[in-house]
């Protein structure tokens, strides 16, 4: 006997609209969750090596408009049938991508998965959205005026959560811009620099990057969550030593608050503001006592972090 004979109708649509319905909600949940925690989760991203920083925000981004599109278009039924499978299935492959490829030692990776809010609840909703995706659906019949329409509300969609996530995580386009950081004639004396280094037990490498940071400074800070998400990504990149003008318990806690473990000094704020100017951060690549690169917190943008880190 037929469900419908049964008089099973009934009830077996109510169970697929709750099915959509969950479906829907739990990738809601997903890019609202991401949205929130958007910056720790690029750089859970660029920690885990699944992104580099210059794809890491724009597949962020793009993913959370994906997700919310879906979930809009599972509630108002404005979507193929195939191609809601088809893009579950990958969102749910990246999901796991990011579920089981999380490194020991990764601080943003173990602390924010790209998908709901811990590993177990995101495994359980990644396992019923391929279950979902899966499953057998009826795709309603639709004339070539109700696609047109479809499209029209998906890309009203796009703009409805493209613009307070762009508002709330700005891509600028200078962060992806090469600049010219060379100097062909250096005039900087190293020379306590590197006595400094040698008194606080850092032998320092033919080739070093020193980053003088202020502990006050928020473009410093930033730069230091950076530059540590980085190491974690790629360990065998450029030598780096941080120079601080503070005292010691203010350097301690910058660099606790900002998960970035590297060797470090601490100099005079005259001799900090001699070497790097009135510019923080400012970072400048040393060979051989001389500078051959130099940066301010907009030329080292995510196009030099990963040159430097080779992440790209």
């Amino acid at each position: 006997m037929s469900p419908q004979s049964l008089g099973l109708f009934p009830f077996l649509n109510l169970l697929y609209f709750l099915f959509n319905i969950l479906a829907a909600l739990i990738l809601l949940a997903s890019s609202i969750t991401k949205i929130i925690f958007i910056e720790p989760i690029v750089f859970s991203l660029v920690e885990s090596s699944i992104f580099n920083w210059e794809i890491a925000p724009v597949a962020t981004s793009a993913i959370v408009i994906v997700e919310f599109i879906i979930a809009i278009s599972l509630l108002l039924k404005s979507i193929h049938i195939k191609l809601l499978s088809l893009s579950i299935l990958l969102l749910s492959s990246f999901y796991l991508i990011d579920f089981f490829g999380k490194p020991i030692d990764g601080l943003y990776a173990n602390e924010f998965t790209f998908f709901l809010f811990n590993k177990w609840i995101t495994l359980a909703g990644v396992l019923y959205l391929i279950i979902f995706a899966v499953s057998p659906k009826k795709q309603s019949k639709k004339n070539s005026f109700s696609r047109l329409k479809n499209m029209t509300i998906n890309s009203c969609l796009a703009v409805i959560i493209g613009i307070p996530l762009f508002i709330i995580n700005p891509i600028y386009i200078d962060d992806f811009q090469k600049h010219t950081t060379s100097i062909a004639n250096p005039t900087l004396n190293w020379d306590n620099i590197y006595k400094e280094c040698s008194d606080s037990g850092i032998a320092v490498r033919p080739e070093v990057l020193f980053a003088f940071l202020s502990t006050s400074c928020y473009y410093c800070n930033l730069a230091a969550i950076k530059l540590g998400v980085s190491k974690r990504a790629r360990l065998n990149s450029t030598q780096i030593v941080l120079v601080f003008p503070g005292n010691k318990i203010d350097t301690e806690a910058f660099i606790e608050r900002n998960r970035c473990d590297f060797p470090y000094i601490r100099i005079s704020k005259d001799e900090f503001r001699k070497q790097a100017g009135n510019e923080f951060p400012a970072f400048f690549k040393v060979k051989g006592k001389k500078e051959t690169n130099y940066y301010t917190g907009r030329t080292f943008n995510l196009r030099e972090l990963d040159n430097l880190f080779q992440l790209n």
